[in-house]
């Protein structure tokens, strides 16, 4: 099996300015996710941003040096992953002629990663044949307190079939959320459906943890809590 390890690593953000290359604990954010590639064995790590600084910086710890950099045109806030990954393909293939049957997502966001989880969740997804996997944690925000506002009416978000539930215990323990710590599938299933996500064919794996995603400031200081 032959595994890209593709990091997408922009250079703008809307919530903090140059968000990759923010320090965390005197490192630059993506020095966590380069350093999680680093101990994973028999994977081809690759790092698409459009920043010559974010570039140089990982190529001081990348196994695989690069001198790729993401076209402005697929780089924008509306831009899709799939075409960064699409672009970063044909880039590995005419410039390195390299070709991957697997590939795994690890974005620089979220520092917090158990690099045993990954090995298992990779030795899982290779074991069990699957087309996908993604990871999940159990939701602390139950679906059922969840509502939407419009103008002067709301609803639930999950209505509760059967009865009103008052005691977070009554819950059902089968809601989960998509924490963005790891994406893995086939080359052809992604290529195909554009996405790791499909329904009934994409597994999960569940972690006991809470993700911690680096969207504001604050989100720093939890990261350096669990670093």
């Amino acid at each position: 099996m032959k595994i890209l390890c593709f990091i997408p690593a922009r250079k703008n953000s809307k919530g903090i300015r140059n968000k990759n290359l923010i320090k965390l604990k005197n490192k630059p954010l993506i020095y966590y996710t380069l350093k999680t590639t680093d101990r994973l064995k028999n994977i081809y790590s690759f790092v698409s941003t459009d920043s010559k600084k974010i570039r140089d910086y990982s190529n001081k710890y990348l196994k695989n040096k690069s001198s790729y950099l993401r076209p402005s045109k697929i780089s924008g806030d509306k831009s899709l992953l799939f075409e960064a990954v699409e672009h970063g393909l044909e880039w590995l293939k005419k410039n390195k002629s390299l070709k991957f049957d697997t590939i795994m997502i690890l974005q620089p966001t979220t520092p917090v990663r158990k690099i045993s989880e990954v090995e298992k969740a990779i030795k899982i997804f290779k074991s069990k044949n699957f087309s996908s996997l993604v990871s999940v944690v159990p939701m602390k925000e139950h679906p059922y307190e969840c509502i939407e506002i419009k103008k002067d009416k709301w609803s639930y978000l999950k209505e509760n079939p059967k009865k009103i539930v008052t005691g977070r215990q009554q819950y059902k323990k089968n809601f989960y959320f998509i924490d963005g710590e790891f994406y893995i599938a086939k080359l052809d299933f992604y290529l195909k459906h554009k996405s790791f996500l499909k329904r009934n064919i994409t597994k999960f794996y569940i972690q006991k943890k809470w993700p911690v995603d680096i969207d504001h400031k604050d989100d720093l200081k939890v990261a350096e809590a669990f670093l």
